[in-house]
Order: C-alpha cells, then structure tokens, then sequence
C-alpha cells in the first residue's frame, strides 16, 4: 500500500484537509455534508486491483457536488492519508477509511482485500440483450401482527403455482414488532425498508420498490402481477455468492438493453427462521422465509435502490464486488443475496427494472428469454 503519512496533530489535519490535493481547488470551499463512496468494497490483494473513492458534498439546497480532488482520504487504522483517492494493497484483510473536506468529515466505509475473488458464470448468450424479467414483492410483516397470517397464506398459495412463481422475487420486511421484541427475523435494514413503502396497515404487500400495494387476497395479487409482468427485462443480472471468513462476498454484473443511468442492489435474506407468529393456526406459519437482514449501501437511497453503476449503453456490462459483514445472528448456511437492478426514468428518480436471488456458495448466470 502507498500511504503518504503526515503529523498526528489537529492543526496539521485541518491544514491538510483545507489545502486538499487538487492544485486548481478552488478559493472558496463549500459548505454542507461528505459522502465518502467507493466503486468496489471488495479487491484482489494482488497490488494492482484497485478501489476507487469518490467524495461529494450536499450543501444546504440539497445540491450535489464532486469535491473528490479537494478532500482528503485517511485510513482509519493508520490515520495516514492516501495518495490519491485509489487504493491497492498486496494484504489480504478489512480496510476502513474516512475523507476530510474543509471541516467536513465523512462516515467510514470499508474495503476488503481477499487472494481469490469467486468468478462469474459465462455468459451463455453474449449477444442478446432479451433477458427474463422478475418484479420484486415486499411483505411487510411481523410475528405479533395477528393478522400477518393471511397475507402468509396467500403467498405460500402463490409460490406454488407455476404459473406464478417464477415472475417475481420476494422479500419479508419483518417490521411490526417494535424494536424487535419477539420476532427472530426483524432487524433494522427491514424497518428502513418498510418505512419508505409500507402504508403503515399491516400487513401489507407493495411492488417494485414503490408504494403500490394489495391486500391479501390471492386473486388481488395475482392481478397486480398480471399488471405488472413485462415481457423482457431492461437488464439482465448474474452473481456469484461466497464465504470468506466472516464475510459474505458477492460479485455481481449487469448487462443492459438501453442507454440509461442504472443502480445496483445488494441485500441480504435469510431463511428458515424460527419465531412464534401471533395468529397462527398451524406450526409452519412460525418458520419465516426470505426475511431481509441487511442491504449494501452508506445512505438509504444507496441501500434501497443501490451504488450507482453509472450512464451504460445497450449492451454494456458493469461489475461490482461487495463484502458483508455477517452478523452474529445470522445463520449463513441459510442465507441468500438478492441483487436488484435500477434506472433512472425522465424524472431522474430510479425504478426496479429486474431482480434475482443467489444463494450463498452459488452462482446465478444471465437468464434469457
């Protein structure tokens, strides 16, 4: 790693931080709050597979500016300041690193360096840009929600048939329970969830990362369904899933059929977990499925609709590598990682486009139709 190191004191980072490393900076800094990101948070410890971090400040109008060239990047470890905003390393392990604009400083985010990152599949059509299309289904739940059982009722019909069940991914935001209390599949990621769609009845189903819902009947949302299903997917999506340690590690790619702006998440649900659900009538409805446990990301917008993959062109691809944490309460033999695909519409604002879900130690190729 090349690290250029400088005096551990107050003054000397505060001078550092307003001189910046962008000799055209400019006189007048800017105001407001730092976002530090960085274009992949898993590397190849070979010396020259590199991260890439980006800094940009929101001032008080809510705009958005790149200030990258004018901040300051540290390692948290070391408090020692990157030369540059890259970073490669020849050591495997966790890095964690914070940025300084002005007064301004950054939450830590982190990058992890392993030998051996697990390989894509091929892809099995690589001229083709018609890809099968899945919506994403939220059900917004909890285990003292006395009513929840119906809505697990008619989602268990759903899933078994045929019809049905290969057009949608679905996910169990378990948010009713306040703080958690009683409920095994809650955790924090589902409150964030459910709090930018859920109506606030529960329980509820929404669609696609909007606030379009159902209730629970079964003809309801096999409507919506209906309604919703397209014909092709503006983006095709393949993933490889692995452990390392205490990490999940995901690598993932998008191939796209239009020109657009595109956002890539990375969440991750567990299964078979074993909480007392309120109202019910048989043994299975204690056993919880699909339950989000965490999503990728330093704000909600990135952890909802994901990193920025960037302006791509038909036909393009984008990969990124991400490492998890895995959390004292999860099972990983039982986990899986669902990757969701956005664009920008005309407005700007980002719509899910496809979605899949891989299980940890597999892989999930391009799907063609």
């Amino acid at each position: 790693m090349k690290f250029r190191f400088f005096l551990l004191s107050v003054a000397a980072i505060i001078t550092a931080a307003c001189t910046g490393n962008d000799p055209e900076a400019p006189s007048e800094e800017l105001v407001g709050s730092i976002e530090l990101s960085v274009d992949k948070s898993l590397i190849k410890c070979d010396g020259s597979d590199k991260a890439t971090f980006s800094v940009i400040l929101t001032d008080s109008n809510g705009k958005e500016h790149d200030v990258t060239s004018s901040s300051d990047i540290y390692s948290n470890a070391t408090q020692a300041m990157l030369d540059g905003n890259t970073f490669v390393t020849t050591e495997s392990g966790e890095y964690s690193f914070y940025a300084m604009y002005g007064l301004s400083i950054s939450k830590e985010i982190k990058v992890t360096a392993i030998d051996n990152i697990v390989d894509l599949p091929t892809d099995p059509q690589e001229g083709s840009t018609s890809f099968k299309h899945r919506m994403l289904l939220i059900q917004h739940t909890g285990t003292n929600c006395p009513n929840c059982p119906r809505m697990m009722d008619s989602l268990k019909d759903l899933a078994e048939d045929p019809t049905y069940n290969d057009l949608y991914t679905h996910v169990a935001s378990h948010s009713y329970n306040e703080n958690g209390i009683g409920d095994d599949a809650y955790s924090p990621a589902a409150v964030t969830l459910s709090g930018e769609f859920c109506s606030g009845f529960y329980p509820d189903l929404t669609f696609n990362l909007t606030k379009e819902n159902t209730g629970t009947d079964l003809r309801e949302i096999k409507a919506k369904i209906e309604e919703l299903k397209k014909d092709k997917a503006e983006a095709g999506i393949c993933a490889a899933v692995q452990t390392s340690g205490n990490a999940i590690l995901v690598n993932t790619e998008i191939k796209v059929a239009r020109d657009n702006q595109y956002r890539i998440s990375v969440w991750v649900l567990e299964d078979d977990i074993y909480s007392r659900q309120s109202g019910a009538s048989e043994s299975w409805y204690n056993t919880h499925e699909n339950a989000l446990r965490y999503m990728h990301g330093t704000s909600v917008i990135s952890k909802i609709y994901g990193e920025k993959a960037g302006s791509l062109k038909a036909g393009d691809k984008k990969s990124i590598e991400v490492s998890i944490p895995v959390e004292s309460n999860w099972k990983v033999e039982n986990c899986e990682v669902m990757i969701i695909v956005s664009s920008a519409d005309q407005s700007g604002n980002y719509e899910l486009v496809n979605s899949i879900v891989c299980p940890v130690g597999e892989s999930v190729a391009y799907e063609y139709i």
